[in-house]
């Protein structure tokens, strides 16, 4: 996961009281700092909320990652923070205890058997381009006001000609934030606020970002 941010530009600070994993992380080049997550000034020093602006809590145990939830979340109330739970029992009390977004473990692992199973071709093609040495990358665009797709049906955003991006989907702000699927959304006219899922080559996705803050974005080829 270190590796995969650090590809898209993002500076990653591994914390960890083990001085074996912090040399493997040293080893494969990431910045790194020997901090006991108990103690509540240690954490202040690192800049949560500040020089910080998401933390993933991955411990081993569901207790210390509900114990570093709590602790981040009293120390920085806007800080980001994302956390993984090791078994169904857990997620609802790291959601209580402040995270943002609870990945369950065992769920993942288990759509990912699916996966393998069911679309074989598929999967392999996520894992050697999302996951791989291809510059590609999934993004969230927020849709701001006045931009040049507000108003347009899914069906003419044409980005796939544009932009060399696929849209997967969006989230429609105008209803409880569910998530659409793009096939099940061409009818659909965007709006200020919907949040679009994409996925393409680094660059296209940053033009295409780019353009929607424009006044005269999207008028031309990237």
């Amino acid at each position: 996961m270190a590796s995969y941010l650090r590809g898209g530009g993002y500076r990653i600070l591994i914390i960890d009281e083990d001085p074996d994993h912090l040399k493997r992380a040293t080893a494969h080049g990431f910045e790194t700092a020997a901090i006991d997550f108990r103690d509540d000034a240690e954490l202040a020093k690192l800049g949560l909320g500040r020089e910080i602006d998401t933390i993933f809590c991955l411990f081993p145990d569901d207790a210390e990652n509900v114990f570093l939830t709590l602790s981040a979340r009293s120390l920085a109330p806007k800080l980001r923070i994302i956390s993984i739970a090791h078994g169904r029992g857990a997620v609802p009390n790291l959601h209580a205890a402040g995270s943002d977004k609870v990945i369950e473990t065992r769920e993942i692992n288990g759509l990912r058997i699916w996966d393998i199973m069911t679309r074989p071709v598929v999967t392999g093609i996520l894992d050697k381009t999302l996951f791989g040495q291809a510059n590609l990358n999934v993004a969230e665009i927020p849709i701001p006001e006045s931009s040049f797709l507000t108003g347009r049906a899914v069906a003419d955003t044409s980005l796939e000609v544009d932009y060399d991006l696929i849209l997967l989907g969006l989230v429609d702000s105008n209803g409880d934030e569910h998530f659409l699927f793009s096939p099940t959304a061409q009818d659909r006219h965007l709006s200020a606020g919907d949040m679009l899922l994409v996925i393409g080559p680094t660059a296209a996705i940053e033009k295409l970002r780019t353009d929607l803050t424009e006044p005269n974005g999207g008028n031309s080829a990237p």
